[in-house]
Parts: C-alpha cells; sequence; structure tokens
C-alpha cells in the first residue's frame, strides 16, 4: 500500500493547514533576505571586498527602490536540489518552476530539437518560453554568461552546481537600464564563493518509486589572505519516469477510460467509418485494439551532469585585485517520446498505410467492402521496441571571466571584466523515414500486419536520426568606474558610468526533412555597443533624519544598446526608497526594459520549416471534421521582420521589521508590467484551441493547390519533404511524400513573431520570523505571489483577453517552519499551487485541482572531537511525503496531468539521504 493510499486526503489538509497557519502567524511573507546584507555562508566565506547587490552597479549599498529576494546556501541545501533548477524550484516568482522538478528540458515531446533548456521566467512572462531570447535575465556574479540552444539560446541555469552557490538572488523589477536585453521580468543572479578553505566532499543517494538518483560533489581550497583559490567538481544523475510507472499518467477517453491510442502493435484497420482487426489470415469487423501511448512517454527523463568550478582570486597590491573564474559543464538528457510509429506531435514518426488489393499483404474483410482500399495503422514496437523514439540532448558550457579591480583613490574604483564562453547544443530523435518506409510498403519489404517479420537491411533503412548542433560563442568586454561624487547632508552621492561590447557568434546545423543529410551550417553575428550610468542620491539620512523622515534615497539609472542588426534602444529606470521611521522602508521604481531579438531568432527566418502531421492527431479548427487521410501543415521557424519585445514595469512595496515583535521581517510589492512586441510563438503545446480562436490570419482550412504552392514559396524546398502535386489547382491542395498522395485539412503557421500586447500585475508578499531561546531557535517563513490581472492582446485586430481566467494559477506560496536544536536542523515546507478553470471543457471537467506538496528537511551535525567524525553532518530530504500525484487534467491529448510552464508537477515520494565531510 502506497503512502498516497493510505493517508486521506483529509489528513494531509489538515496538516498542510497547520502548517501554513504556523507559519503565517507573523503575516503573509517570503523568506526574504535583506538586499543590502547577504547572510554569511560560513567561515569559508572570506571576503573584504564591498558587495555589490543585483540591481546597483555601486559598491555597498541596496538598490533603491528595488524588490530583491534572496536564498541562502542553507536554504538551497534543505531544498535537496541536484541542479540549479530545481534550487529557483523554491521561488514562487519563478512562475514556470515552481512546486515543480524542472528536468532541464522542455517537457514537450521532440521539443529539445528547438528549446532544450528550461528556462527560469521570473513573472510567468507570457511567450517565455517560445521566443528565441530569454525574459528572465540569469546571470552569475553579476555578469553574463553564454547561451545555449538551437532554435532559442538562453543561460542553462544548470551549468553551475548549488554547492559552489554562496546565494541566490532574484530581483523581480526590469533591469535594462542597468544590464541590457533579456530582463524583462526581472534578474536571477547566483553569486558564488569567493574563497574556501580546506576541501569537503558530500554525496546524497535518493529513492522514489522506480526511481533512483545519486548526486556528489567535492570541493578543495586554500586561502592565502591576500588571495585564495578553490576547484570544485559535481556529479548528478537521476533515472527516467516512464509513464507506465505512474498510475496517474493516461492518454484515454476520461468518459469510457479506453485508450485513445490506435497505431498499436496489434494494428487497426478502418475502410471508410468502418473499423477492422487482423483474424487469422483475413479481418474482422469491429475493435479498434487500443494502446495508451503515455505508457512508453518518459514524463521525467534521465539526467548526467557533470560540473566543474574554479575560482582565483589574489591582491596584487593594496589597490589591486585580480579575479578569475571558469567553469566547465556537460550535461546529457536521454528522454523518449513512446513508440516510433504512434505519430505523436513533434517526433515525425507514422506508422499508416494504405493497402489495395494488389498488395500481397491485403487482407480480404469477407463483406461488401472486401477489395476496397484499406488503412492499416501499427507501431514499430516488434521491431525497434516499445521504448524507440528515443531522443537524446547534449550541452556542453565552458567560460572563463578574468577581471581587475584598481582602486583610484577618494573611494573610487575601477573594474574592468573580459568574459568568453562557448556553449555548444546538440540533438539526436530517433525517427522512421517516411520516404523508406512508403518504399518498403511497395517493394513488400515491409508488412503492416507483421512488422517484425522485416529484415535488418529493411530496419536499418526505415530507421532514421533527425540530427541538429547549436554553438554560442560569447565575447563580453566591460568597464565600470564607480563611487562617491560629493556629500550631502544625507551623506554622499555615489555614481557608476561603464562601457560594454558584447559579440553573440552563432552557428547551426542539423539535418533535412528527406534524406536526414546534414544541412550546410548556418552563422548569425550579432553585435552590441552599450554605454550606461547609475546614480544614488541620498536626500535624507543619518546625517540629517527628522522627525517621520528617517531616510530618502532617490536613484537614476540608464543604459544606451546599438545592436549591429535591428538598431538601437534607450532604457531608464527611477526608484526610491523612504523610511518614515527606521523599521518601515517603503520602496517604488519605474523603468523600461527589452528583449533584443537574438541570432536564433534572426536565424530562423531563413531556417524556417514546414512538417506534416495526420490529421488523425491534430486537433482541427472549430466547426472543421477531418476526413481519412487529410493532413496538416505546422510551419516553424520565425517570421521576418523582428523588432525588439519592450516593456514598462513599477513596482511599489514596503518592508517592515517591528521593534516590538523581534525577529519579524514584513514584506509586499505591488508590480504592474507592461508588454509589447512580445517575440513568441503562436502555439506552445499540442492543444490549438487557443491557437485558433486568436490567431484566425495565421491558419488556412483545405487551402487549394494555387494557395498552397505560392504560399511555400517562401520557404527553403530543403525544409519540407513534400510537393504540391495540384500546384495549379483552385480545388483542396494535395501534397505527396514517399509516393503517398494526401490532401491538405489545414495549414498553421506557428513561426515566432512580434505577438502583441500584455499588461499583468500582482503581489509578492513575504514575512521571515526567527525566535531565539536558551535551548533552541524557531523559524516561520511564508512567501507568496499573487496574480491580480493578466490582459492581452494577441494582434492589434483582435480583442482583449483575460489570460488569467482559463489555464492559469494565479497563487503560489510557500511555508517553512522549522528549529534548530544544538546540531540539529529540522524544517516542513509546504508549497501551494492554486487551480485554475479549463477553457475548453474536455470530459466534463471544467476546474483544475490546486496542488499541494509538502517536504521534509532534517541536518544533523556531529559534534566530536575525533578526525573522523568533526565537521561531519548528515541530512534528509523527503519530498512530496505524501506521494501526491498533480493534479488531474483530461484531455484527448495530454498524459493525465497538465504539461505546460507553470503548472505544478511531481514524480512522487523522494527519500533522499546525503552526508558531507570537511577536513
Amino acid at each position: 500500500m502506497t503512502m498516497r493510499n493510505f493517508y486521506s486526503k483529509y489528513a494531509m489538509w489538515r496538516l498542510a493547514l497547520g502548517v501554513a497557519g504556523i507559519a503565517l502567524i507573523p503575516g503573509m511573507a517570503a523568506a526574504q533576505d535583506k538586499a543590502a546584507q547577504p547572510e554569511d555562508t560560513g567561515s569559508d566565506q572570506i571576503t573584504s571586498e564591498p558587495i555589490v547587490v543585483t540591481g546597483t552597479l555601486i559598491r555597498g549599498i541596496a538598490p533603491a527602490g528595488n524588490n530583491v529576494i534572496g536564498v541562502t546556501s542553507e536554504q538551497i541545501t534543505a531544498t535537496g536540489a541536484a541542479s540549479t533548477s530545481q534550487v529557483l524550484a523554491s521561488v514562487p516568482q519563478v512562475g514556470n518552476f515552481f512546486n515543480g522538478l524542472p528536468a532541464g528540458v522542455s517537457p514537450q515531446a521532440g521539443a529539445n530539437a528547438s528549446n532544450p533548456i528550461n528556462r527560469p521566467n521570473l513573472r510567468n512572462l507570457p511567450g517565455a518560453n517560445t521566443s528565441g531570447g530569454a525574459q528572465t535575465l540569469v546571470l552569475f556574479d553579476g555578469q553574463r554568461v553564454v547561451g545555449a540552444g538551437i532554435q532559442q539560446v538562453a543561460v542553462d541555469p544548470d551549468i553551475i552546481a548549488p554547492g559552489v552557490i554562496a546565494r541566490v538572488e532574484a530581483m523581480t523589477d526590469g533591469g535594462s537600464a542597468v544590464y541590457g536585453s533579456d530582463a524583462l521580468g526581472g534578474v536571477i543572479n547566483f553569486v558564488t564563493r569567493d574563497r574556501f578553505n580546506g576541501v569537503q566532499v558530500d554525496a546524497r543517494y535518493g529513492l522514489g518509486e522506480n526511481y533512483k538518483s545519486v548526486d556528489a560533489s567535492a570541493m578543495a581550497g586554500k586561502d592565502w589572505g591576500t588571495g585564495g583559490f578553490y576547484v570544485a567538481y559535481g556529479y548528478s544523475h537521476h533515472d527516467s519516469v516512464y509513464g507506465s510507472d505512474r498510475d496517474w499518467v493516461k492518454q484515454v477517453n476520461w468518459d469510457t477510460g479506453v485508450p485513445t491510442g490506435r497505431n498499436c502493435a496489434a494494428p487497426n484497420v478502418s475502410i471508410g467509418s468502418a473499423t477492422y482487426v487482423p483474424s487469422g489470415t483475413g479481418l474482422a469487423a469491429g475493435g479498434p485494439n487500443a494502446c495508451d501511448f503515455s505508457d512508453t512517454v518518459s514524463i521525467y527523463p534521465t539526467a548526467t551532469l557533470h560540473t566543474v568550478f574554479a575560482r582565483l582570486n589574489q591582491h596584487l597590491s593594496d589597490s589591486v585585485r585580480f579575479d578569475v573564474t571558469a567553469l566547465y559543464a556537460n550535461r546529457a538528457i536521454d528522454a523518449v517520446g513512446g513508440t516510433l510509429g504512434t505519430g505523436a506531435l513533434s517526433t515525425g514518426a507514422t506508422g499508416q498505410a494504405t493497402l489495395t488489393a494488389a498488395s500481397p499483404f491485403y487482407r480480404s474483410t469477407g463483406d461488401a467492402n472486401a477489395g476496397q482500399p484499406q488503412v492499416v495503422r501499427f507501431d514499430y514496437s516488434p521491431l525497434f521496441g516499445a521504448r524507440s523514439a528515443t531522443q537524446e540532448t547534449n550541452l556542453e558550457t565552458w567560460r572563463v571571466a578574468p577581471s581587475v579591480s584598481v582602486e583610484l583613490g577618494s573611494d573610487w574604483e575601477l573594474s574592468g571584466l573580459f568574459s568568453y564562453g562557448i556553449a555548444t547544443t546538440s540533438f539526436r530523435n530517433a525517427q522512421i523515414s517516411t520516404t523508406a518506409q512508403a518504399a518498403a510498403l511497395a517493394s513488400g519489404a515491409l508488412n503492416p500486419y507483421d512488422v517484425g517479420s522485416a529484415s535488418s537491411a529493411t530496419a536499418a533503412s526505415l530507421l532514421r536520426y533527425a540530427e541538429g548542433t547549436g554553438r554560442n560563442e560569447l565575447f563580453d568586454y566591460r568597464a565600470i568606474a564607480n563611487g562617491p561624487l560629493f556629500a550631502l547632508p544625507g551623506g554622499s552621492v555615489k555614481a557608476a558610468v561603464g562601457y560594454e561590447h558584447m559579440q553573440d557568434n552563432f552557428r547551426r546545423r542539423t539535418t533535412n526533412a528527406t534524406t536526414y543529410a546534414f544541412q550546410d551550417p548556418t552563422d548569425y553575428t550579432q553585435k552590441v555597443d552599450s554605454v550606461f550610468g547609475e546614480l544614488q542620491v541620498p536626500i535624507v539620512g543619518s546625517g540629517n533624519e527628522m522627525a517621520f523622515v528617517n531616510e530618502l534615497s532617490l536613484s537614476a539609472s540608464a543604459r544606451y544598446d546599438k545592436y549591429s542588426d535591428f538598431g538601437d534602444t534607450f532604457n531608464p529606470k527611477f526608484a526610491a526608497t523612504f523610511r518614515p521611521v527606521e523599521w518601515i522602508a517603503i520602496r517604488g521604481n519605474w523603468g523600461k526594459s527589452f528583449t533584443a531579438p537574438s541570432p536564433v531568432d534572426q536565424l530562423g527566418v531563413l531556417a524556417s520549416a514546414v512538417a506534416t502531421v495526420p490529421a488523425a492527431f491534430l486537433r482541427t479548427p472549430p466547426g472543421v471534421t477531418a476526413a481519412p487521410g487529410e493532413v496538416g501543415l505546422f510551419v516553424s521557424g520565425t517570421a521576418p521582420g523582428l523588432q525588439p519585445q519592450k516593456a514598462t514595469n513599477w513596482s511599489v512595496g514596503a518592508e517592515v521589521e517591528p521593534p516590538f515583535v523581534p525577529g519579524l521581517t514584513l514584506n509586499a510589492s505591488y508590480y504592474n508590467i507592461d508588454l509589447s512586441g512580445t517575440i513568441g510563438r503562436p502555439v506552445t503545446s499540442a492543444d490549438l484551441t487557443d491557437y485558433y480562436a486568436n490567431f484566425p490570419q495565421l491558419y488556412s482550412v483545405r487551402p487549394s493547390g494555387q494557395e498552397l504552392a505560392a504560399y511555400l514559396t517562401q520557404f527553403d524546398p530543403a525544409n519540407f519533404n513534400f510537393t504540391v502535386a495540384n500546384p495549379t489547382s483552385t480545388g483542396q491542395a494535395i501534397i505527396t511524400a514517399g509516393g503517398v498522395n494526401s490532401p491538405v485539412l489545414v495549414s498553421l503557421d506557428t513561426r515566432s513573431r512580434n505577438l502583441g500586447t500584455a499588461k499583468l500585475d500582482g503581489i509578492d508578499f513575504s514575512a521571515n520570523y526567527v525566535l531565539d531561546t536558551s535551548f533552541a531557535s524557531f523559524d516561520a517563513s511564508a512567501s507568496g505571489n499573487y496574480r491580480l490581472s493578466q490582459k492581452s492582446r494577441a494582434l492589434p485586430s483582435l480583442p482583449v483577453a483575460d489570460d488569467l481566467a482559463f489555464n492559469t494559477p494565479r497563487f503560489r506560496i510557500q511555508g517553512t517552519l522549522g528549529t534548530t536544536i544544538g546540531g540539529l536542523r529540522a524544517q516542513i515546507i509546504w508549497n501551494h499551487t492554486s487551480g485554475y478553470k479549463r477553457g475548453t471543457v474536455e470530459f466534463g471537467q471544467t476546474k483544475v485541482s490546486a496542488f499541494d506538496a509538502i517536504n521534509l528537511f532534517f541536518k544533523y551535525d556531529v559534534k566530536s572531537e575525533s578526525a573522523l567524525a568533526s565537521n561531519l553532518s548528515f541530512t534528509l530530504n523527503v519530498q512530496n511525503v505524501f506521494d501526491s500525484a498533480p493534479p488531474e487534467f483530461r484531455s484527448a491529448t495530454s498524459l493525465g496531468y497538465d504539461a505546460t510552464q507553470g503548472s505544478a508537477f511531481s514524480i512522487g515520494r523522494i527519500v533522499q539521504f546525503g552526508v558531507r565531510k570537511n577536513f
């Protein structure tokens, strides 16, 4: 009996509400550090350098008016995270990761050929996972990092292991005025250890139902006072979890419980509307044979990650400091999109043959349909195995970043940075060649009624691999001078000015859709020169404070970026912090941000491709019914004429630390974002309901041969594997692929483009309470995000849509309750993602339930003087204690749960044991 069956929902909710109630005693809020005072990470974290906080270029100050959320190294350990993406899953503001289990790759089958990186998305902004660039900027130590990808480019957060992170800072306000492109939703900055002294090794082993994981790391370093060096290695690996491993994964008709699969190892036959199944050497009316495609899909794919990180810093003199970091990461993800021949979207696989009476494999029905052409649907499991639609993704990144800081006198500093990195991404996806299949069927080498009888030579001709590589090379040069300008009664006016030059060289090469031969590589270079500045003005401070005006600080920043391909952009930001009394801070900011079309976006215009999908696996437009043999055409890539997507951001909030409740911090912020020209694909999943409703001008139902032939002239013929059989006809278009003629049901243009506008607002809230006693320390916290509204207009000609009315969770919260008694740390964590209404009612389901996960963490530091037991600690993480399944999501095309970005996800209870030893 599983824990899920043992515990009732009542018991689970009783505990969850109890945790929430205790956590919320001090008030609704989040485990959030003060940005200006990051928590010390231990004696091994030695540095005399002034801290630069995310959101400002000026040393030693907090960014006025900004909301910066912090995650400490202790909190990272408590998550049990084996990757940096899993660390971000503990932050409610990272809407697409929170309360989930990020796999590091898109959950959509076959999407590794386009977006192999699961990118963090602060605010869960629309279009963030379909554009070529990112809407949340990811930094390491305040510096840009080379992005990876093939049809999208973004920083892979997992290239740095959690063990070397001192803290994570997330600035949830727009940051383009300081950092440039990609900071529409905010900035996530991973701050690494400055120094480490000694040797540290740790290892963790995790167990779940049909699941194992292991991760280990080692770090060694030396601190010699004026400098230090350390190097760290990390390794993590986990198994795949398949649909058959979890009873809540299913692709069925929810009214009958019968699986929706018809391309099965036991084939199905149709003649018009009549269905048959094999019987002896003939066919018998009835059926169909049903199979559940989800059984062979890896809902959480195998992943193996190796990381190396090194840092050297040295004071060359009293005024000169040299620092260099280097990293290397290699990540392999092995996913399975099901069985070859299922016809699943994005796999390119097919398992359908039309046999005439002349075929040697034709079987008689023995009724009025005898002699009529018959459509046989099958899969290739007898020949290649059930888990044969393999999808391999490999990412390799290395980067080196030396910097020099020079004290110029009068507390001014000049710092120079050079960063160079290369990221190489590749995919290899198994597919069935439609051309080879048609030839094998025509020659008699392939019997659709007995696929396993095919020869090894026939099998070799059928099984092909769609492959591709993306190589991104980033040069980044930056110089910044910062320091005080002059003194005011409230303090010193400080400023920073700088210049940055970046060059991004991207190369992509993929196989074609016909012969699977590699095409010529395509290259794109983007250059940007930037100048920027920041000013912090303390109007009121410790020197001139007055009644009810304890502090008033203003800041202004601006950045001008000139791109080599599309032009220039200017983005200002203004912010203020006001303290009526010392323990209340009121903050606000206003600014503009942007995301530039990436090199991948620009290359997508040339690489736009057209793929065919059997109509049986395609959600049709409203009022349209597919006829037997019809196909759909999917156009992917990028539409020409891209411009930057832009945003105006503003927020206002407050932080309260009441002196009459020592240890309590309350925090709340209201934010407002106005997006325009969002770069993204108009469709993000197999569910095309929203696409048909919002983009009527982007699809065509049953186009004529003339219309389709004219439309295809804008694409490279190498990027589609069919021809138009009737290019001069005014009747329905018919395409020829592999010798098979198919009428075109619908042509869908899903290329990335500037999509329109979106306006959204919401509230971040947080609280943290710590109570120290003579025998123990107790703490409670809560953090969350509530989305008030999100209105979008897909195109200027379309009406405004309420994006939060359907299919979107509005509310996310994490509550924690912990205690530290001597060397023991115990903590319980509650993660909650709200339910939502269905936009399209399927199988009677109008609402998707909320999801709650309870996690436990224990750590024990051994107190001993012996060499073996000293500096030794043990950890126990229990994720999803009650083995809760993701909320049920009824759909003809889904796997029984909602796999879209921002929906909660879990593979069940995982128990993880860990040990750490310092020498």
